[in-house]
Parts: structure tokens; C-alpha cells; sequence
């Protein structure tokens, strides 16, 4: 693109020159205008020349996060559609030798497996809108109380549980972008579940016009120099162990905390838990 930009434009310049010189103008006057010609495929040259390395270097970069997010999503979808299949196996091939407690067992594992994959495909689509910034805050009368119950419903597990705790200061309704609140405490709960074999708090409040949501895990907590890793894409701490996961979920949480115009605090010692606060601002009146 620059090298065709620059041949076309140097062209032009001899053009100038030739034309100029075939009706006898002066050599001071074809001087000055040589100059200016110059000095202006100078500056148009280099101004466009560092605009193209720029895109050329975010393409690149664009392209490498595209290959490593396929390989990672890839492989994380691979262990649970192998989970699903075996458990399905089992299902077909020994029917009669499966307890109630056992098959049910199964079901419960095929059902955690597909919500698994359905949510990691949903944050797959949602970071490429993000990317080509196709999501907006469109605020709407919601149900608080209803939402959030919703989402923790959808995280339970016959192991965990979300304990919910509203404080008496919540409007039953307020103006907020439902569908962001869902990706950041859907990924906020998730997180917390995951790194903590205790039940988990979801604190919900209302304050100077915001909504407060408080996340707290006793959990494997976060490295507090790794703190600033969450919001990368990718971006997992050390510590994280054997507990599955391809680090995008707080990236999205980020973002959708931005979009709503609200901040996001994070309190985390090692061994001892984390304690996410989303503040959210409402739009009524």
C-alpha cells in the first residue's frame, strides 16, 4: 500500500516538474514548487507510512490472539464433550447396573458439561462483539432480585451454593442493562465457585444511585501482584492449579463494567479469598 502510494505520488512530482519547465517557467519558481512538492510527499509519506506499520502491527497481534484463542477454546471444549460421551456410554451400555443415585449422578454431569460449553461459546461470541464493538448499555426496568436469583440458580451445584443477601435499601426495580449485569455476575460466581469449596456471598445493595454488588469467596484467593493479569485476555494467576479454565472471564467482566459505567474493586489475600465490589449506576430519573 505505501510503496504504491509512494511510486504515485513520486510520479506526479516528475509530472509537475516536466509541465512546468514545457511552459517556460522561470527556475526560481519550478525551484520553490519542487520544494513544497517535497516537502509535502514528506510529510504525507511519513504520516501515512507510521499509520500502516500501526495497523499492520495491530493485525498482527490481532492474529496471534485469534490462534491462541481457537487453540485454547478448542481444547477446552474437548474435555467435557469426552466427559458427556462417556457418561452417555455408560447410559447406553450398562443400564441395568446403575443405581437411581448413579444415573441421576450422570444426567447431573451431562447437564454441568453442556451449561460448561454453552457459557464458554457465549463468551466466545461476546468477546468478538466486544471486539468489533458491537455491544452497547441499553438500560431497562429490571427485577433485581429476580435476575440475580436466576443466575445463581443456573451456577448451583449439588456441592455449592450462593448465598444471597439484599439489603433493605433496593428499589425492586431499577433501570439497569440486564443482559451486562448477567455476563459480569454470571462470571464473577462462576470464578468464585470455581476457586472455593465453600459457599459463596452475593451481597446486593443500593447506594447514591449505583447498585452494589459484593462477591466474596473463602477461596485459593489472588496473588496480589497478579491482581492486574485479570483484566488481560487469557490472563490466569499461578495458583489456579488444576482447576479448569482458559482466562477469559474477567476480561469480559472488565469490560462490561466499563460499558456500564461503573467500577469494579478487588480485595484478595492468598489462602484466605476474594472480595470482588461492582458498583453500577442506575438510570431512573
Amino acid at each position: 500500500m505505501i510503496k504504491g502510494i509512494h511510486l504515485s505520488y513520486f510520479l506526479l512530482y516528475i509530472i509537475v516538474i516536466l509541465i512546468l519547465q514545457l511552459w517556460h517557467v522561470e527556475g526560481f519558481v519550478i525551484g520553490i514548487i519542487a520544494i513544497l512538492l517535497g516537502g509535502g510527499f514528506y510529510y504525507f509519506y511519513q504520516k501515512n507510512f507510521h499509520k500502516f506499520m500501526a495497523r499492520l502491527h495491530t493485525l498482527h497481534e490481532m492474529t496471534q490472539v485469534r490462534g491462541i484463542f481457537a487453540s485454547v477454546v478448542s481444547h477446552e471444549l474437548r474435555n467435557p464433550m469426552a466427559t458427556i460421551q462417556s457418561s452417555i456410554d455408560l447410559l447406553e451400555n450398562y443400564p441395568n447396573n446403575l443405581s437411581h443415585q448413579e444415573t441421576n449422578h450422570l444426567f447431573e454431569g451431562i447437564r454441568k458439561n453442556i451449561r460448561r460449553m454453552t457459557r464458554m461459546m457465549d463468551d466466545v461470541i461476546t468477546i468478538g462483539k466486544l471486539q468489533h464493538n458491537q455491544i452497547f448499555c441499553h438500560p431497562e426496568e429490571t427485577d433485581i432480585l429476580s435476575l440475580c436469583t436466576t443466575i445463581c440458580e443456573t451456577l448451583r451445584s449439588d456441592n455449592q451454593s450462593i448465598e444471597i443477601t439484599i439489603s433493605d435499601q433496593v428499589i425492586p426495580k431499577l433501570k439497569v442493562d440486564p443482559s451486562l449485569i448477567d455476563l459480569i455476575l454470571s462470571n464473577l460466581l462462576n470464578n468464585a465457585l470455581k476457586y472455593s469449596d465453600q459457599p459463596v456471598e452475593l451481597l446486593i445493595n443500593f447506594k447514591n444511585n449505583s447498585l452494589i454488588f459484593d462477591i466474596i469467596d473463602r477461596g485459593i484467593g489472588i496473588p496480589p501482584y497478579e491482581i492486574e493479569k485479570l483484566a488481560q485476555l487469557f490472563g490466569r494467576c499461578s495458583n489456579t492449579g488444576v482447576r479448569k479454565g482458559i482466562g477469559i472471564g474477567m476480561f469480559l467482566v472488565t469490560h462490561c463494567v466499563k460499558l456500564h459505567h461503573g467500577r469494579m474493586q478487588v480485595c484478595s489475600q492468598e489462602n484466605q479469598g476474594t472480595h470482588f465490589r461492582v458498583t453500577l449506576p442506575t438510570f431512573n430519573g
